[in-house]
Order: C-alpha cells, then structure tokens, then sequence
C-alpha cells in the first residue's frame, strides 16, 4: 500500500511539474513583458531578446520569456539571422504581451516582433496556450553576464541598426501602455 501510495506522489509530483506557470501578476513597482514564441517552425533557431544594451534572455522553440522591468519607455529587440525592434512605453503594475514570429530567412530563421492587444481574442487564445503549458524560459543572472559580454559586438551593431533605420525615418512597431493586460 505505501509504494502505491508513493507512486501515485511521485506521479502527481511530475504532472504538475510540467503544467505551465501560468500568468503572474505584476509587481506593483514593475511592468511585465511577455515575449511568446508560439510556433515550433525554426525551433532549433535561437532568438536573442534585449531591452536596449541588456540581453535578458534567449532560446529556441516555441515558449516564453517573462521580463520584469522599469516603468517608462524601452527599446525591445530580438536577433536571429535579422534584428527586430519595438519601440515600448510600459506602466508599473501591468502586464504586457510581445510575440515572436518566425520568418523565413536567407540562412536561418528570422524573427519578427510583433506587439499584442490583449483584447484580440484568437491571437492571445494561442499565446496564453503556450503560458499555460510551459514554464518560462531562464538565465541565471551569471550566465546572463557572461552572455552579455558574448553578445557585445551584436549589441552595438543592433542598436547602431536601429539608429541608422530611425535617422532614414522608418517607424517601428509601438507597444502603447495602454496595451495591458485584465485578468
């Protein structure tokens, strides 16, 4: 009867190991940003995401990253064989909702940023899906550092990019503050 009853722990134990974390609130002096990659296309391709000069995650496949970062305005990029770039304003306490979007590129996948409105229904349908079954994609804050300095150059390069793309005048996506979340 115990080893029963131990399976069945270690069992439930397992299960819910791998339900997804769901969506967590906000605190109350930081806005949230969720960055979903939805599909599995190019899922052996790494995605890079950055707020400005800050690598704060990378991975591939299909999952998530949950940021937690000041309120104000932010400069929100994810690199594969391309750079993409969201111009952001985010509220303390909120939460917001970025997809990643696999494009077809030359040599690898590309990537395309795409910010969300909560309020459409079949695109957060898909989102929320894939928050609910997964757990959030993580660095520890040493392997973020160490990936950083890697990561130098590209930064440079990337917001040079964005620089040289924002002088000729090209608009970039926004995610407007007004773009949160209700549970």
């Amino acid at each position: 009867m115990k080893k029963n009853q131990l399976l069945s722990a270690m069992l439930l134990l397992i299960s819910l190991s791998s339900i997804g974390q769901g969506i967590t609130p906000a605190p109350a002096d930081k806005a949230v940003v969720y960055f979903v990659r939805d599909s599995d296309y190019g899922f052996a391709i790494n995605f890079s995401y950055f707020d400005s000069d800050k690598l704060f995650g990378l991975f591939a496949g299909k999952g998530y990253i949950r940021y937690e970062c000041s309120p104000g305005t932010h400069l929100f990029w994810a690199r594969s064989e391309n750079k993409d770039f969201v111009e952001a304003e985010v509220e303390a306490g909120k939460i917001y909702f970025i997809q990643a979007i696999v494009q077809m590129g030359f040599v690898k996948a590309g990537v395309r940023l795409q910010p969300l409105d909560p309020n459409n229904t079949k695109k957060m349908k898909g989102i929320l899906k894939v928050i609910n079954k997964k757990q959030p994609e993580s660095m520890t804050e040493d392997d973020l550092k160490i990936e950083t300095a890697n990561f130098k150059d590209v930064i440079d390069r990337g917001l040079g990019k964005y620089r040289e793309e924002k002088e000729k005048g090209y608009s970039f996506e926004r995610l407007e503050k007004t773009m949160f979340y209700v549970n």
